[in-house]
C-alpha cells in the first residue's frame, strides 16, 4: 500500500469515528448530515483547515475528541451497525453520491443544549440552517 492510500484510509477511518462518536445513536439520515457538516469545512477552510485531518482533529470542535469527553475512549466494534452506517455515509459524502442536506452547514450542537447553547450559535456569523435528529445544524451567515 503506498503512502497516499494510507493517508486516504486514515483519513476515512478517522472521519468515519468522528461521525459514529459524535452521532452514533442518531438515524442514517443524521449521520450523513453530520459528515457533510465536516466535508462543508473543508470546502471552506475558514477557521479549520484545508484537510479532513485538520479539520477533525483541531481542539475543541468535535467534543467526542475533547479530553475529557466520555465518547474521546469510545471505540465501534466491526459488528455494530451503527459503525457500518457511519463508514457508508462517509463513504456517500466522500465520494460525491449524496447531495448536502445541510444548506452548508459547517456546526452543529445537539438539542440538549438547548437552555444554554454554544457561544458561536448566538453569533451573527452564523445561522440556523435545519435539524437533523437531535442535532441543529448551523452554516456561515
Amino acid at each position: 500500500m503506498t503512502l497516499e492510500m494510507q493517508q486516504a484510509a486514515f483519513e476515512f477511518t478517522l472521519f468515519a469515528l468522528c461521525n459514529w462518536r459524535e452521532a452514533r445513536g442518531e438515524l442514517l439520515t443524521t449521520k450523513q448530515a453530520q459528515a457533510w457538516s465536516v466535508k462543508n469545512r473543508v470546502l471552506n477552510p475558514r477557521w479549520w483547515g484545508h484537510d479532513y485531518c485538520a479539520v477533525i482533529l483541531m481542539p475543541e470542535q468535535y467534543s467526542c475528541f475533547n479530553h475529557n469527553d466520555p465518547n474521546a475512549v469510545k471505540w465501534p466494534v466491526e459488528s455494530d451497525p451503527s459503525w457500518q452506517d457511519s463508514m457508508d455515509a462517509v463513504s456517500a459524502v466522500l465520494d460525491g453520491t449524496l447531495p448536502d442536506p445541510t444548506h452548508g452547514s459547517v456546526s452543529y450542537f445537539d438539542m440538549s443544549m438547548d437552555s444554554d447553547p454554544p457561544s458561536w450559535a448566538l453569533s451573527p456569523e452564523f445561522a440556523w440552517a435545519c435539524d437533523f435528529g437531535r442535532l441543529h445544524f448551523y452554516k456561515l451567515a
